[in-house]
């Protein structure tokens, strides 16, 4: 696909969704492909409002993990798909700041590791000095020409010097990664800094320091080991602190002092994505109940989101059909 290649040339995380088999009334047809972008944009067609939001939550999770999904789906019109997602990611890569000798085995060890690695170095930044990484360069204006995405993790070892610059710019990116290479005291500090600055609890989240995972150690291969230790831990899509506390922050909340019906499993089982996602109890499609679309109140608290305006008819139509199995 044209598109498919475009992308990839343009360093873009996309999933391409392939339709595999379709039985009953449905809007899309076996052997039908489209693209879905890292922003929740589409090129080309994934059906209705019923199945969409589906297929597209789970490619934006496909792209978050790396994970291929396939999925059963059910349409309003009481039909079902077969549906098969792939995400195609960007190169991973690593950006170092610093001249400490943690910088170079940084950039040496993920080279192995097949990452993209930039070397920022101020003072003696050189292709001879760094090797091994793909692009070396001294000022920030010179980075600015580096694609910073969700593919891309930083690890600022500068010992004090211009630290808090380097982390205010990445906090502003969209890298979800931000090691700092400092003791207690200047994490504290650079912490603090960025708080006052403005940024959000979620970006906050970001920045980890001590940078690395704990395995005592010593030397500057040792601390690089550790840092790529978590860097791995984050890209495969494990939820350790810094996504746990990005998750919670990310979240919506339904209307104040609103309840929802929250059941565990439905037709339709999706995997969770960090937004709050319940069931239709007419169709079993899951939808994002922090902004919902068509919704009913019962008791005048309890809210029941659908994923279209034909299952809220229904359900306003039979509610008695569908409440004892959504009572919590």
């Amino acid at each position: 696909m044209l598109k498919a290649l475009q992308l990839g040339e343009s360093d873009e995380a996309f999933a391409i969704v392939g339709v595999l088999k379709t039985e009953g009334p449905t809007a899309v047809k076996a052997g039908n492909k489209s693209i879905i972008r890292a922003d929740g944009s589409i090129d080309g067609w994934v059906g209705g409002h019923c199945t969409k939001e589906e297929i597209v939550r789970n490619a934006l999770k496909s792209m978050d993990d790396g994970n291929i999904l396939t999925l059963k789906l059910s349409t309003c019109q009481g039909g079902t798909m077969e549906v098969y997602i792939e995400p195609y990611l960007p190169r991973r890569k690593l950006v170092v700041f610093g001249h400490v000798p943690i910088v170079d085995a940084l950039s040496r060890l993920a080279k192995t590791l097949n990452f993209n690695v930039v070397v920022v170095d101020d003072r003696n930044g050189s292709k001879a000095k760094y090797e091994h990484a793909d692009l070396v360069v001294k000022t920030m204006n010179e980075l600015n020409r580096v694609r910073l995405t969700r593919q891309t993790y930083a690890v600022v070892a500068t010992m004090g010097e211009r630290d808090q610059e380097y982390v205010a710019k990445l906090v502003g990116s969209e890298v979800p990664y931000i090691g700092v290479v400092a003791g207690k005291k200047r994490a504290s500090e650079v912490l603090n800094f960025i708080a006052a600055q403005g940024a959000t609890e979620e970006q906050v989240s970001r920045i980890k320091s001590p940078a690395g995972i704990y395995i005592r150690a010593v030397t500057a291969e040792e601390i690089a080991l550790s840092i790529m230790a978590e860097i791995i831990e984050l890209s495969r899509g494990q939820t350790g602190d810094l996504r746990e506390h990005a998750r919670k922050a990310q979240m919506g909340s339904t209307p104040s002092g609103e309840r929802v019906v929250a059941p565990s499993q439905g037709k339709n089982s999706a995997r969770q994505t960090g937004r709050r996602v319940m069931v239709d109890p007419v169709c079993g499609m899951t939808v994002d109940a922090a902004n919902p679309t068509y919704f009913s109140k019962v008791d005048g608290r309890t809210l029941i989101v659908f994923c279209s305006e034909s299952c809220k008819e229904e359900f306003d139509k039979n509610s008695a059909k569908y409440l004892p199995k959504q009572r919590v």
